[in-house]
């Protein structure tokens, strides 16, 4: 094994008292303060409860050879490669001789340990769906930003890429699991998860790589990412007064998170991945009608009748909402530390809906509530999230591309993730 994936020591005095240091910066960057009954301990655990008990019952999907094979024939599912396909882009050269100082100078091979937080979205929820329930299972190994099942060649995801990198990448999750077993992994997003919850599961994020004896917190790299916003936007702002307020809350919890990793985890970058715009549910045609329904239960901000008049409005605040993360990243305070960066990747931005030739939506790319994505959804994410961390910052993609119909790939000229001090 060489030196630079050698498992390192654990100092056990050196985790510790980072553990008890990290609850008290926990503390001070909590983020907003309870809204409702239904944000208390009590409720989260017992709705934790639940889902354990819906995990159980309903079973995995990810891993079902008939579940895979329906969803192929809805053409759900990317298209296949033969084991020997080579990957798109030449890795030689694309791993640092030295471990680099820098973020600036980080390559896709350098990064050693990946890591998300977020909401269903990131779970990876519906990905391998054949009915309703099925939707509720996190296919966690599948999910875009942070699985690692099998290979790109069946599962197109950013760590299935890095393995071509570094195969002895880690943190990404191999199966369904829920975000509180261990299996998850760093994988700490949860279902249901909103900006008051980011907080919470950066602190988690934190602690499992602190205790986890295969991350050297010091020396490895660490990539993570962070998607956020869709629930808030859907079930949360329109029962604000007034719903502007749900900018004021989230800045408290982005600047919470992001200050948590930059003290906490050396070498470290971070992804915010714009928030997506969820009028585009409003835009969708030949929706079945199954996902009418579920379309208001899941997303009444916009969906339902009664809040119809305020849709403009609520628009005008998701665009705020993402020139806010912006200017977050762009703050001196998260590029004071020539290991730490944090960069916004925009793909989600103004994304647009795939089509069919008579003008209906694609739903081959969403799962079977029309809301989350497919395995094939989930693939052109990753393909979009992988372009927009080889495009310089100011200059990057807002929308996305048939997966597979181009990768950005480092050169020898250019062979870092673009952050903004090498952009």
């Amino acid at each position: 094994m060489s030196q630079r994936f050698r498992v390192f020591p654990t100092n056990t005095m050196f985790r510790s008292t980072t553990l008890v240091l990290l609850t008290a910066v926990v503390q001070h960057c909590s983020g907003q303060a309870q809204i409702t009954a239904l944000d208390s301990p009590l409720f989260v655990a017992q709705f934790r409860n639940f889902r354990n008990l819906a995990f159980n019952f309903i079973g995995t999907t990810g891993d079902n050879a008939n579940k895979f094979k329906t969803n192929y024939r809805q053409g759900k599912v990317q298209p296949q490669f033969p084991a020997d396909a080579p990957f798109f882009c030449n890795t030689t050269g694309m791993r640092s001789p030295t471990v680099p100082t820098s973020v600036d100078a980080l390559r896709p091979g350098d990064i050693d340990v990946v890591g998300a937080i977020g909401d269903s979205l990131t779970a990876g929820n519906g990905a391998m769906a054949t009915n309703l329930l099925e939707v509720f299972v996190e296919n966690k190994g599948l999910s875009w930003s942070i699985g690692g099942q099998g290979t790109w060649r069946q599962f197109l995801t950013v760590p299935n890429i890095l393995k071509e990198y570094n195969p002895a990448l880690y943190g990404y999750p191999i199966m369904d699991t829920l975000s509180t077993r261990k299996a998850s992994r760093f994988n700490a997003a949860e279902a249901g998860g909103m900006s008051q919850d980011i907080p919470t599961m950066a602190k988690n994020l934190v602690k499992r790589m602190l205790s986890d004896p295969k991350v050297d917190i010091q020396n490895h790299w660490k990539l993570i990412t962070l998607l956020i916003g869709g629930n808030d936007f859907c079930s949360n702002m329109c029962y604000l007064n007034p719903p502007e307020k749900a900018l004021k809350y989230h800045e408290q919890n982005l600047l919470a998170v992001l200050r948590i990793f930059r003290e906490y985890l050396p070498r470290t970058l971070v992804n915010i991945v714009a928030s997506p715009n969820v009028d585009i549910l409003t835009q969708f045609r030949g929706k079945p009608q199954e996902c009418v329904t579920l379309h208001v239960l899941e997303c009444p901000c916009f969906m339902a009748t009664r809040f119809a008049s305020q849709r403009q409005r609520y628009i005008k605040i998701i665009e705020r909402w993402n020139r806010l993360q912006e200017d977050i990243a762009n703050r001196t305070e998260f590029h004071s530390k020539p290991d730490f960066s944090v960069v916004v990747q925009p793909f989600i931005s103004d994304l647009s809906f795939p089509k069919k030739p008579n003008g209906d939506t694609d739903f081959s790319y969403m799962s079977y509530d029309c809301f989350h994505l497919s395995q094939k959804g989930y693939a052109r994410s990753a393909n979009a999230l992988w372009n927009n961390m080889f495009e310089p910052v100011g200059r990057k993609a807002h929308d996305w591309e048939q997966e597979f119909s181009r990768f950005i790939c480092p050169t020898p000229e250019m062979p870092y993730i673009r952050t903004r001090g090498n952009s």
